[in-house]
């Protein structure tokens, strides 16, 4: 090849034609570039060796890092080098011409682009300077005039020179349509880190985008020109990095071109995220273009071609960082079969390699950004944030006023793990707390103490003896049956009982009838439809003295060794009439069914108002055959000959055929006011934080499906299969929705001022069920439940000065009903499981939201924490100690001090576990005795409670072995 001639005999025109040619070759396959290069050039052997030589740079170079885009702001070089007059590319010493655009070494700026400085364009923007070009066009500086501030313009590149007019009209629709989802997605993201858009424009047949002007250098042009950064200004960059992406992610937005060049550093030294051009919504995004991007700082997945997600673009964060702390990228490889390569496992040399003062914790950061597999990597961009040494990106947000996000607070706090040695104590004292309880239990739980000798099958089959020997022979077509208790029996009792009782006193009196429990047993000819009342919300069927009975229903009432109590039946029609000709009833039969001598009774006149269509009524008065020499009271009445109603009245019993069990009174129309106002107010909070885009939605979508799905679960195992099920939906719903709006309303307050105590939840509410934290949470929170329970048997057989059975383990008329429930199988004992997790998902928040209030208003924690003791626990006590029962209301007191003492040090998660596994603790039937017919109910509460410890222990070992010289941290 001839002497190419001296750069002063080179024209202006041959400058621009190696530039032209040279794009021109760079659009075509590389196969067909040296053809077409030949072909363009002729005999122009100046022109043919300038653009092979820059062809053959281009080779060298590759392309896969693109480092030349520009979006937005210039980029000052600084260095031995010169810069290209007209794409300020970085020249070298021995180069007589742009590597990049043609133009010679130290010419002027003979190339403004399509404006020059000083034009004025869409009558709006006077133009300043040309700031660069890109792959998809070219930026410039200009004057808003109508504003007042210099704004960034981007344009399309000219559709001409894209290639042949058949290429250029769908390289320029496709342009366009990616400068409009430029503009949508990145108008969606208001973040410091993040460079604002401010609208898109058409004027002369240019379409623009108008942005902010960031006065800087990009990361990649920063890097080249200076190498590295140091490690405390890398770590101050790598935050911020994590944060705008946090941002767009949190809108569900993909950047997918994260790179060098797309990162600004402006004067000020702030970092903003630009060129959204390749961003997508995650949800809609085409697997088919999985591969526009970079390919050098694409994740494996992508380069595979599957579908970009979040942990993709983490991977190029990790890239970035790599790159910003050792000056070097972490693969080198020049095409995508041989990044595909590379990047099937780590980077084989590692940062500390490389920077030998970089710190494990920060190496560990950027290598797990950097694993092949996608669920390996971290989470979120929070994540590698908070992974990074120094520094509390929680702790930064609070200080600048803003509202930490549901995922900044689920990648905030430790992360350690327990000493193995402190977790296997805990799991110890767990284990020896809750043998204690079970222990302790039947000697202090009053149905433990009962004499239950007979299953629930065996008193239903003497149920239906007894109707059928009083003549109503029909099969049932439904029936339902269950255990309740005598509401006053507790108060007679003890009134009757010496004042130097003990504890085996009561003991006995426990073992003899008559028992402060009884079954219940009814069926009809049709279905049995539970009443929609406020008593059986729960779609259950009731005893007959709590729902009413239709025709053609029998009731029967046992004691628990299966003497008659009660016979009731409404059945009136031909089929089951009796002998009219038949005027006495063989009441005989009524009393051996109860197993009393009649003729140790009186005959008297009928005191009841009978609930029951009679012709015949009567009634007697004697002792119950025990040992205990109990009064009683028989009503008794017939209708044709036949008896249709049986009553033993005992002193607690409220006589008349009136329920032996006190129905629950209804809520007075004030409090119906004002938990309806409140409710409002409630809704109005979660509006707010709705609109201002405060509101956890996802987290409150969580609770309101858990507490619906909890309590749903929970009424269709215990209800009975009537229509009474649409209720139980309604009822279901309500309450998911109800926890669902509180949460909302709450709950952002609570992440702005209380943070810390939403950790662990917030992680949980992630995913996160793995985390150290949690299982520490978890562990303490079950040891904490079996403790009180624990610590309210000890005290009962302790300083009970009677050894009275306590009115909170069963006698007690709602608590009682669940804890009765288990003595009726398997079903029942898992609707007690759900409906103490719907209790725990419902009463715990709004404890911690009433604390929450409480510091708040009052500013200082002690003082809150005071204020809420002092408000809560009288409440909480006040209606035991009214009672007389000064024993639970200490165990009560004790409640509400360690709940506090758990939201306090450990946060919501803790409260809510706490207060689940203290409910199912509560509500079970405790036995030693698990082969007994009742000791499922106590082997599926030890079984549970069990294995949710064990659970939490693993767990909060953080995959540390159990036996290990030097434990880990997680």
């Amino acid at each position: 090849m001839p002497e190419l001639p001296s750069l002063a005999t080179v024209s202006p025109d041959d400058f621009r034609r190696i530039r032209q040619v040279f794009e021109s070759a760079l659009s075509r396959p590389e196969s067909e570039r040296r053809a077409y290069v030949v072909q363009a050039c002729g005999d122009d052997t100046l022109v043919l060796a300038e653009v092979e030589r820059m062809l053959a740079a281009e080779a060298e170079h590759d392309g896969l890092f693109d480092r030349g885009d520009l979006a937005g702001a210039p980029r000052r070089h600084e260095g031995p080098g010169t810069q290209c007059s007209s794409c300020d590319a970085m020249l070298g010493a021995t180069d007589r011409f742009c590597r990049a655009c043609g133009t010679p070494a130290g010419a002027l700026h003979g190339d403004e682009g399509r404006f020059r400085a000083g034009a004025l364009f869409a009558n709006r923007f006077r133009i300043v300077a040309r700031l660069g070009r890109g792959g998809m066009g070219e930026v410039y500086r200009a004057d808003d005039l109508e504003l007042g501030q210099p704004v960034a313009l981007k344009f399309l590149r000219g559709p001409a020179k894209a290639g042949h007019h058949a290429q250029a009209a769908e390289f320029d629709e496709r342009a366009r349509a990616r400068l409009r989802s430029e503009v949508r997605l990145a108008r969606q993201l208001a973040h410091h880190n993040v460079c604002r858009v401010y609208d898109i424009g058409e004027a002369h047949g240019d379409l623009y985008l108008s942005m902010e002007y960031v006065d800087g250098e990009d990361l990649a042009a920063l890097l080249k020109r200076i190498g590295r950064v140091p490690i405390d200004k890398g770590i101050e960059i790598a935050r911020k990095l994590c944060a705008g992406l946090a941002a767009a992610h949190a809108k569900g937005v993909l950047h997918r071109d994260f790179k060098p060049a797309n990162i600004m550093i402006d004067s000020h030294g702030e970092v903003r995220i630009m060129d959204f051009g390749l961003a997508a919504i995650a949800d809609q995004l085409d697997t088919s273009d999985a591969h526009s991007g970079t390919p050098a700082y694409m994740a494996p997945e992508q380069l595979a071609g599957k579908e970009a997600t979040r942990q993709s673009d983490v991977y190029a964060l990790g890239l970035v960082l790599y790159e910003l702390f050792t000056g070097k990228p972490p693969f080198a490889g020049r095409d995508i079969q041989e990044l595909q390569r590379q990047r099937a496992e780590t980077p084989r040399t590692t940062p500390s390699t490389l920077i030998h003062d970089i710190s494990p914790r920060l190496e560990s950061a950027i290598l797990r950004c950097l694993e092949p597999e996608p669920n390996l990597r971290p989470a979120s961009a929070l994540e590698v944030a908070v992974s990074l040494p120094g520094g509390d990106p929680l702790a930064e947000a609070l200080a600048a006023g803003e509202t930490p996000s549901p995922g900044l607070l689920a990648a905030s706090g430790p992360r350690e793990a327990l000493r193995p040695r402190t977790a296997i104590a805990l799991l110890a004292c767990v284990a020896t707390v809750f043998a204690t309880a079970i222990f302790l239990a039947p000697r202090a739980q009053t149905v433990a103490r009962l004499p239950l000798r007979q299953p629930p099958e065996v008193l239903t089959e003497k149920a239906r003896e007894v109707i059928r020997a009083f003549g109503y022979t029909g099969e049932p077509v439904d029936s339902a049956s269950g255990f309740r208790n005598e509401s006053d029996w507790l108060e007679s009792v003890r009134t009757a009982m010496p004042a130097n009782a003990t504890l085996q006193t009561w003991t006995e009196r426990l073992s003899v009838e008559p028992y402060p429990i009884s079954f219940w047993y009814r069926q009809g000819a049709s279905a049995l439809v539970p009443p929609l009342t406020t008593i059986d919300i729960y779609g259950r069927a009731a005893p007959s003295g709590r729902m009413p009975m239709v025709s053609d229903e029998v009731a029967v009432d046992l004691d628990l060794d299966g003497r008659l109590l009660t016979f009731r039946a409404a059945s009136h029609g031909s089929e089951h009439a009796g002998n009219s000709n038949e005027t006495t009833p063989a009441w005989d039969v009524l009393f051996n069914a109860a197993q009393l001598d009649s003729r140790r009774f009186t005959q008297v006149e009928p005191r009841s108002i009978a609930l029951d269509v009679t012709d015949q009524r009567i009634a007697w008065t004697g002792e119950y055959g025990s040992p205990m020499s109990v009064p009683v009271h028989v009503e008794a009445g017939a209708y044709q000959g036949r008896p249709v109603y049986f009553e033993v009245l005992f002193p607690w019993t409220i006589g008349g055929g009136e329920s032996r069990e006190r129905s629950a009174s209804t809520l007075p129309r004030y409090w119906t006011f004002v938990g309806l106002t409140l409710l409002v107010v409630v809704a109005v909070f979660a509006r707010h934080n709705w609109k201002t885009g405060r509101a956890d939605v996802r987290g409150a979508a969580l609770v309101g499906v858990a507490t619906f799905a909890a309590l749903l679960l929970a009424q269709i195992m215990g209800t009975h299969d009537t229509p009474a099920g649409s209720w139980v939906l309604a009822l279901a719903m309500s309450e998911g929705v109800t926890a669902a709006i509180q949460y909302l309303a709450f709950e952002p307050w609570v992440r702005r001022l209380w943070p810390h105590a939403l950790i662990p939840w917030s992680r949980v509410l992630a995913g996160q069920w793995r985390d150290p934290v949690v299982g520490r949470d978890v562990m303490i929170a079950v040891l904490a439940a079996v403790a009180i329970n624990c610590l309210s048997h000890a005290l009962y057989l302790g300083f009970s000065p009677s050894g009275a059975p306590a009115a909170s383990n069963v006698l007690e008329i709602h608590l009682q009903r669940f804890t009765l429930d288990q003595l009726m199988g398997t079903r029942f004992i898992g609707s007690a499981g759900f409906f103490a997790l719907c209790i725990g998902l419902i009463s715990a928040p709004r404890m911690f939201f009433l604390m929450f209030l409480c510091r708040a208003c009052l500013r200082r924690p002690w003082l809150a924490t005071l204020a809420f003791v002092g408000l809560v626990a009288p409440l909480a006590a006040a209606a035991s100690f009214s009672q007389g029962y000064w024993i639970e209301s200490i165990v009560m007191v004790l409640i509400v001090v360690l709940n506090v003492l758990m939201m306090v040090r450990f946060g919501l998660l803790a409260l809510v576990v706490m207060g689940a596994v203290g409910v199912f603790i509560q509500r079970g039937l405790l036995t030693n005795d698990f082969g007994a017919w009742y000791g499922e109910s106590s082997l599926v509460v030890v079984v549970v409670v069990s294995a949710l410890a064990l659970w939490a222990f693993r767990t909060s070992l953080g995959g540390q072995p159990l036996f290990s010289a030097h434990p880990l941290k997680a």
